[in-house]
């Protein structure tokens, strides 16, 4: 395990001693700590840990406050209450304000231990639940595609591409489509090079697009936020299944050809916390390497 945990009690010897079990046992890093609840809002939406140990009772606003106040933004960000207090009435509150474990005065070791490991099983848990959801989203929308026409389309391979990246759902996806419609001249039999446009032309295009055909109203800067993040995820996608298998055959083929392969390397060391840096992306690269990939 190797976490960012963020450590709010009001008691400074209670963080000495679970910064150090955090520390010793090797369950990741304490990034920030604070006796307050009132500050510590602000920099758990600033540094956004892993996980949040924070005491039950605190001066100014208490635990239950602060993450009834932080869980509609983080919405899984886990949450580990610390109290001497037993009642169960303040328990089940805790327990509805969006506290998932907990853990008693005094500090125990074990305990500690022992309910890291079960947040890190729920973590990870997730991870395949949301995964799964992603793949079947992603062979849905190939489904509902293929059975709604009756001849190939000629974007079918950059969607296959999008899937093995696992980003066919993302929003930014059909941006992406209408980008590649444009170069390949699917829309005016002009087939075009994507390094001939700024992407600030390619985007307003998209924009054009969305208003002609479908009388919506989209603005560049949305659209190019959208592509940012869709290939920024496939970023991040693709350098998880380098960590797994340095060998699989998407990695293989997409780290270089879609992403600049020393940025992928940044990437995964960013998402092996080995690193403070992520890797950047390029997105006329991706486009143009997208156009490659669906002629080989």
């Amino acid at each position: 395990m190797n976490y960012n945990f963020y450590l709010i009690d009001d008691d400074i010897s209670v963080i000495s001693i679970l910064s150090k079990i955090i520390i010793s046992q090797k369950l990741g890093d304490v990034i920030g700590k604070d006796t307050t609840g009132e500050r510590a809002i602000s920099e758990i939406k600033r540094l956004k840990p892993d996980i949040v140990i924070v005491d039950l009772l605190l001066p100014k606003i208490d635990g239950i406050t602060l993450v009834t106040q932080l869980k509609p933004e983080f919405k899984d960000m886990p949450f580990i209450m610390i109290s001497e207090v037993h009642a169960k009435d303040m328990v089940s509150k805790a327990y509805n304000s969006g506290i998932e474990f907990y853990i008693n005065k005094p500090i125990n070791v074990i305990e500690v231990i022992n309910v890291v490991k079960r947040v890190d099983e729920k973590l990870k848990m997730k991870k395949v639940i949301d995964s799964f959801q992603s793949a079947f989203m992603s062979m849905q929308s190939l489904s509902d595609e293929g059975t709604s026409k009756h001849k190939s389309d000629p974007l079918d391979g950059a969607r296959d591409i999008l899937s093995h990246l696992g980003i066919i759902s993302d929003a930014g996806t059909k941006d992406i489509l209408y980008i590649i419609e444009f170069i390949l001249g699917l829309d005016d039999g002009i087939r075009k090079k994507v390094l001939d446009y700024r992407l600030s032309e390619l985007y307003t295009y998209v924009s054009d697009k969305y208003e002609r055909e479908k009388g919506e109203i989209v603005n560049e800067k949305t659209i190019e936020q959208r592509i940012r993040r869709t290939i920024g995820q496939g970023l991040e996608n693709i350098s998880e299944l380098g960590m797994d298998d340095y060998e699989n055959l998407y990695f293989e083929r997409y780290a270089n050809s879609l992403f600049d392969f020393r940025e992928v390397r940044k990437e995964m060391e960013f998402l092996k916390r080995k690193s403070k840096e992520r890797g950047k992306i390029n997105i006329k690269k991706f486009i143009a390497g997208l156009i490659l990939e669906m002629n080989r």
